[in-house]
């Protein structure tokens, strides 16, 4: 009897070895094990889900780090894999390292466990991945968390619903690409330079900028500095947008990415018009034209008004300015400055030249030759 009792010790026992060999590791897909946090494993979102509505799952889950938010929106959960030598992996990145994880069990040939956890009446048991992974398998899928900076927070085994956590590793340096300033600088009255400075780290880039003049105009430009002439005077709301890339295509704006201008009406000058000597005009100070306009109002004035009279006093005819005229000096009757006719005056008979005895002579000789002439004809007219 004796016997027979020691034969069925010895078999209890060899079966009690090969079920905690088993037991004690997470469950191979569509296992399912009673040393499983969740018996069949969470495998899919639904199946995530559905356990996380157990109160002792919810329980245990909180403790690891695992809230509502996490497991209803997905809140920047990704797929990776823990390995037996506690390594975490997500996207070909080590996210954690010296990971552990829980069981709803003690396996008989794992070492005592770390540390236990009460929750709901539940009492959960933790290992190291390497403890835990005795069954042959080194690598399980899991569902890991991320906060916003690319840190790891916790994670969950898929083939057994077992969290796992490991101390995070520091995550690369995240893609981040700002507009951290618009500057405007007034080149002239409606013309106007705007300059933007954008910062691009962790293997972000720029690409353009767009930039909305507040005109109903838009343009988009490599460089960062741009100018803008607008065609009516008033206030605009500029804006610009940094486009590039962090990872993926972004655009990026701020509050310090956008001013106002404001666009003064054109000034305005009087001057006189040389066509029809008109003062004042009023135009726009871009309109002056030297061949049409002038500054000096002076060369609007009408010339003074003359008048043709005539000079009492020297019977001169002449032009005067209106204002000018007095009747004592000046008539507007031109016939009294008619000349007078004068009783024309005889030449003089030419005195012959003297120019030596022989010529005086001669100028005797004709003398006295008129004298005879003279007094005969006398004699003939006392004879009639």
């Amino acid at each position: 009897m004796n016997k027979f009792k020691k034969i069925g010790i010895a078999i209890s026992l060899g079966i009690a070895l090969i079920g905690g060999f088993w037991m004690a590791t997470p469950s191979k897909a569509a296992n399912c094990s009673n040393f499983n946090v969740v018996h069949c494993g969470t495998n899919s979102l639904s199946e995530l889900k559905a356990a996380y509505a157990r109160p002792e799952i919810k329980s245990l889950y909180n403790q690891w780090y695992i809230n509502d938010e996490m497991v209803q929106g997905g809140s920047n959960m990704r797929e990776g894999v823990v390995d037996a030598n506690g390594n975490i992996t997500v996207d070909g990145r080590v996210v954690a390292t010296n990971a552990v994880t829980v069981q709803a069990k003690a396996g008989t040939r794992q070492v005592t466990p770390s540390r236990q956890y009460s929750a709901a009446g539940h009492t959960y048991y933790q290992y190291t991945t390497g403890q835990s992974f005795i069954d042959g398998i080194t690598r399980y899928k899991i569902y890991a968390w991320f906060d916003n900076d690319g840190k790891f927070i916790t994670g969950v085994i898929k083939d057994c619903g077992n969290p796992v956590w490991g101390p995070p590793t520091t995550p690369p340096a995240k893609p981040v690409l700002t507009c951290d300033a618009m500057q405007k600088t007034a080149v002239s009255r409606d013309t106007f330079k705007f300059s933007t400075k954008a910062t691009a780290k962790g293997g972000a880039s720029v690409t353009s900028y767009t930039y909305n003049f507040g005109d109903g105009t838009t343009k988009t430009t490599t460089s960062s500095e741009i100018q803008h002439t607008y065609a009516k005077p008033g206030n605009y709301k500029v804006t610009v947008t940094v486009n590039g890339k962090e990872g993926s295509d972004v655009q990026k704006t701020s509050q310090n990415c956008q001013t106002t201008v404001t666009v003064n009406p054109e000034p305005t000058m009087e001057v006189c018009r040389l066509s029809d000597k008109k003062y004042p005009v009023i135009i726009k100070a871009s309109e002056f034209d030297a061949k049409k306009h002038s500054k000096n109002p002076n060369d609007c004035k009408e010339a003074p008004a003359k008048i043709k009279v005539c000079v009492i006093e020297t019977k001169e005819i002449r032009e005067i300015k209106k204002e000018e005229f007095t009747e004592s000096k000046y008539t507007t009757d031109m016939s009294k400055c008619q000349s007078t006719p004068t009783t024309p005056t005889p030449p003089t008979t030419p005195e012959l030249p003297r120019t030596g005895t022989e010529n005086m002579v001669v100028s005797v000789l004709g003398l006295g030759g008129l004298t005879t002439a003279a007094v005969a004809y006398v004699i003939s007219r006392r004879r009639l």
